[in-house]
């Protein structure tokens, strides 16, 4: 018995964009998505001297090219992250010179009695660190790097020279005293979930507060407003710096939406644009427990290019629930190479490696099953409150799928079984999909395709669909 999955589309997309006609479906970013929880995972921090040295080490490269950036460009260029190589910068140097110095930069900045003594503590705290409470972490070593930065170029003559400066220096002590403070308060706590509570609400409101503080100063100061790449590299970078963090653990996905039925009054209105839409019906095979569809897109590269076929497609059901996965970052990175990682975060300055990297190492085959038993999670997992849209996700991942044209895949016609027209759809709309499915139908000789009126059923409170049976195709 087949089972039927609804696809509701804005007419739009369906006619202006020729979706109907070129039977495309289209995968959307977790970004462009109506929930701004989409993807969202609980990433903590817990690991040994080695790997928080080289969190440490990551951000001050990061920072420095950033700051590279804004000092060239001028202002000319927009600075943004995709400007920064988050993946290899611990590993990117040029030139033997351009390795000496970001050496000595480095140097410099992990041996500061307070970076180190923040490395010391974290590594032996017992509770792991949330996302708020890292990035409260890294407010006053972002004025620290920034100094060392300047320092650095100062002195290899790529900007002016910085002198000893009595005020600068107070000011960082202070400021790291404070970040000290905060993570002696944490640790001096007992080990347990009302702990873990505690911490959590305190970073939160931390953030509210900084957040708070940025609006103000970008509001009274809005008729001299600061230029997008000073901003970017003095105020912005410590808070993006914990988000772009993630993208070392888990590939980019894309989903294209499906739902269980389509009786929702409210979901007509969201997604079928006020009920002037279509809702599509297709055909997603008769095994209950594994739903599919084929769909045509680049599967593989050979000699002469790019490899195009139809490839089955499954269907995840989406879970609604309270909580998100939670990623255990350091033992997560599952985006960067073994060789990469070897050299770079699991190991030490003496060539000692971290123990962070034995659940990758020890059984590889366990730790990729619990990699994407995670990812898998994320990605279908939604809060309580989305619950009745019933929704089946198509996820597209394990390639460079950032060009939106790449995520335009095409069903075969025969998959589509029916349309369901909105209550408000217009007529002349209605004329002009009718078309187009009977040029479908002519081309292959189908006569089962059927096209549904919406209609309010007031006897249970929904939105049904009758059939037009006098709308019928015979060849």
């Amino acid at each position: 018995m087949p089972n039927y999955l609804y696809r509701f589309r804005p007419l739009s997309r369906l006619l202006e964009k020729n979706e109907l006609r070129n039977q495309e479906i289209f995968f959307a970013s977790p970004e462009s998505l109506n929930d701004p929880m989409e993807g969202f995972r609980d990433v903590f921090w817990s690991g040994d001297e080695i790997v928080w040295t080289n969190l440490f080490r990551h951000y001050l490269l990061c920072l420095e090219w950033a700051y590279s950036f804004a000092s060239i460009s001028a202002g000319t260029e927009c600075l943004s992250w995709q400007d920064v190589p988050v993946f290899d910068i611990i590993d990117r140097a040029p030139t033997p010179q351009q390795r000496l110095r970001l050496e000595k930069l480095t140097s410099s900045f992990l041996n500061h009695k307070a970076i180190k003594a923040l490395v010391q503590v974290l590594s032996g705290r017992p509770h792991p660190v949330g996302r708020d409470e890292l990035t409260a972490y890294f407010h006053p070593v972002h004025a620290l790097a920034l100094w060392v930065i300047q320092q650095n170029y100062g002195e290899y003559g790529l900007g002016k020279e910085i002198k000893e400066d009595p005020e600068v220096e107070a000011f960082l002590a202070r400021s790291l005293a404070q970040a000290r403070a905060m993570l002696d308060h944490v640790v001096s706590l007992p080990k347990g979930p009302d702990s873990e509570r505690i911490i959590a609400a305190m970073f939160l409101t931390h953030r509210s507060m900084v957040e708070e503080i940025g609006f103000l100063h970008r509001y009274n100061n809005r008729a001299t407003p600061i230029e997008p790449n000073r901003s970017f590299v003095l105020f912005e970078f410590p808070n993006q710096y914990v988000t772009q963090l993630e993208t070392l653990t888990y590939p980019d996905w894309y989903t294209a939406c499906f739902m269980n039925e389509c009786r929702n009054s409210s979901i007509w209105g969201q997604y079928g644009e006020n009920h002037t839409a279509a809702c599509l019906i297709f055909d997603a095979g008769d095994d209950d427990r594994q739903l599919s569809l084929q769909l045509e897109r680049i599967y593989a590269f050979g000699n002469d290019g790019p490899i195009k076929g139809y490839v089955p497609h499954h269907f995840q059901k989406v879970v609604y629930g309270e909580k998100y996965p939670t990623v255990d970052f350091f033992r997560s990175l599952g985006q960067l190479p073994i060789p990469l990682l070897s050299r770079t975060w699991y190991v030490g300055p003496a060539g000692k490696r971290s123990s962070c990297v034995d659940d990758m190492f020890n059984d590889e085959n366990a730790w990729r099953d619990r990699y994407w038993t995670t990812f898998n999670q994320s990605v279908v997992g939604k809060l309580e409150a989305w619950q009745h849209e019933g929704e089946q996700r198509l996820i597209l991942h394990g390639g460079d799928y950032s060009d939106p044209v790449s995520r335009v895949t095409h069903y075969q016609f025969r998959d589509l079984t029916g349309i369901i027209f909105g209550i408000k759809t217009p007529i002349e709309k209605k004329i002009e999909i009718a078309e187009i499915i009977e040029e479908k139908c002519r081309a292959e000789g189908r006569t089962d395709f059927k096209f549904y009126q919406a209609y309010y059923h007031r006897d249970n409170g929904c939105i049904e669909h009758r059939e037009l049976s006098l709308l019928k195709y015979k060849f």
